[in-house]
């Protein structure tokens, strides 16, 4: 791991470029990109740090997780709620996996991940063949366990062999992506084996935050069908979850059949919202006729884990009646406040942005409502479309007071309703917006 601290002044970021550069090309990835990246971030904190600032320095540090090396930048300069201008051509090319940007205590902060050879390694599916629906089916015995990173390649292939290469999660085609995130405590499941070990069915959960998992990512080889074995395996993933620390579930069910929305509602759960246009076109091989004819939308539900406890949602007004609809179908303990004055508000929203560059998808994740949101909202909605989002979710603190009243203007922004997420983190409740670039949404394979 490398730490270092430089004047932020040209000297300065040229050590900055050059230690990025070591630090990428030292696992073999581009580190002439990494030092590109770096110099021009380095010159955005230099202009930032121009105000008279004590502290006129710029730190560096680097890590490595999974397959991807990240680099942290941090600066004392004029406040930041987003990567800096510069690096959105770059973000758009593909020179970086993600770059995001937040304030942390009194600082700064820009991480940028950058890929290693085995990020970009995907399944090898020359000897595999695309089985389809009417493949004969097999009578072959099954062992059901939980997923360990070994079974990274062989569950890459269960996937190519049940859908091509049209499953709507890309990450899951790239075998040691997919270990490390296994290794790291951030993805669980539950898979069938047969005697030879090859995966055959799977149900996992990716971990969101300490205490909320998106669940589902469910598959069935199409020879170990009609054999309830995804029904299994979400039993066994879902006794796993309850006897966790987790408190709730979040999924999303398909649009283009009911099933996995009844599958959904007879669990118990909800279905609080809907991701519009949230990803790229992909094609359902026994649901859709092809590809899909433009980007795919999802619905979201909720399955409460834990007992809730009680909480108070402060939602400006245009987006209450929805939040309304959720919650007239669920017993949650959630009132609704009434705002009659402001109390204590922070000047600064501090906020966290990242960009999904495949799906050209964009996150804005505020943390803290301040005065200036509506403003520092546009700012990092502006960002995020010039580096190529078609779709930006932004998420906002329910539980805030504050959001009731200075929410009120994030329609003329042209976000509207997505989500209402219960327990999303430590922070309470969670309101999901969306910003689509094309609100004509393609509904006829719904």
């Amino acid at each position: 791991m490398l730490h270092l601290r430089v004047s932020a002044d040209e000297p300065g970021i040229a050590v900055l470029a050059a230690a990025a550069r070591a630090a990428v090309a030292s696992r073999n990835g581009n580190g002439d990109a990494a030092g590109l990246v770096l110099q021009l971030v380095g010159l955005d904190a230099r202009e930032r740090s121009r105000g008279g600032q004590d502290d006129t320095h710029i730190e560096l540090s680097s890590s490595v997780d999974g397959t991807e090396v990240i680099l942290q930048v941090r600066d004392r300069g004029e406040p930041l709620n987003g990567p800096a201008p510069t690096l959105e051509p770059l973000l758009e090319l593909g020179v970086m996996t993600s770059a995001r940007a937040f304030i942390e205590g009194t600082g700064n902060v820009t991480e940028m991940r950058f890929a290693m050879p085995s990020h970009s390694a995907t399944l090898d599916s020359g000897s595999l063949e695309v089985l389809g629906v009417d493949t004969p089916l097999s009578s072959e015995e099954v062992t059901m366990r939980s997923l360990v990173a070994a079974d990274a390649a062989s569950l890459t292939r269960c996937i190519y062999r049940s859908y091509g290469w049209t499953y709507p999660h890309p990450d899951l085609y790239y075998p040691e992506r997919v270990a490390a995130s296994i290794t790291s405590g951030r993805r669980v499941g539950e898979v069938a084996v047969t005697a030879d070990g090859e995966v055959v069915g799977h149900w996992g959960a990716i971990f969101l935050t300490p205490t909320l998992v998106e669940s589902g990512l469910a598959l069935t080889d199409p020879r170990f069908r009609r054999r309830g074995i995804a029904a299994q395996l979400q039993a066994r993933v879902t006794e796993r979850l309850n006897n966790s620390d987790i408190v709730g579930r979040v999924g999303e069910p398909v649009l283009t059949h009911t099933a996995t929305q009844e599958l959904v509602l007879r669990s118990g759960g909800a279905i609080v919202g809907a991701y519009l246009s949230y990803g790229v076109p992909v094609a359902q091989v026994g649901i859709t006729d092809g590809m899909l004819a433009g980007r795919r939308s999802l619905a979201v539900h909720y399955i409460e884990v834990k007992p809730m406890t009680e909480a108070t949602l402060w939602i400006p007004r245009a987006y209450e009646p929805f939040v309304r609809m959720v919650l007239a179908h669920c017993d949650w303990p959630r009132s609704f406040g009434e705002v009659h004055r402001m109390g204590d508000t922070p000047d600064e929203t501090l906020l966290d942005t990242t960009l999904d560059s495949f799906n050209k998808r964009g996150e804005i994740d505020v943390r803290q409502i301040g005065l200036d949101l509506i403003e520092v909202v546009d700012t990092a909605l502006d960002s995020l479309r010039r580096s190529g989002a078609e779709v930006v979710h932004v998420r906002l603190p329910a539980n805030d007071p504050a959001l009731a009243v200075l929410g009120e203007g994030l329609t003329v922004l042209g976000l509207a309703y997505s989500v209402m997420i219960p327990s999303f983190s430590e922070a309470g409740d969670a309101l999901v917006l969306q910003w689509i670039a094309d609100p004509e949404i393609d509904t006829s394979s719904w």
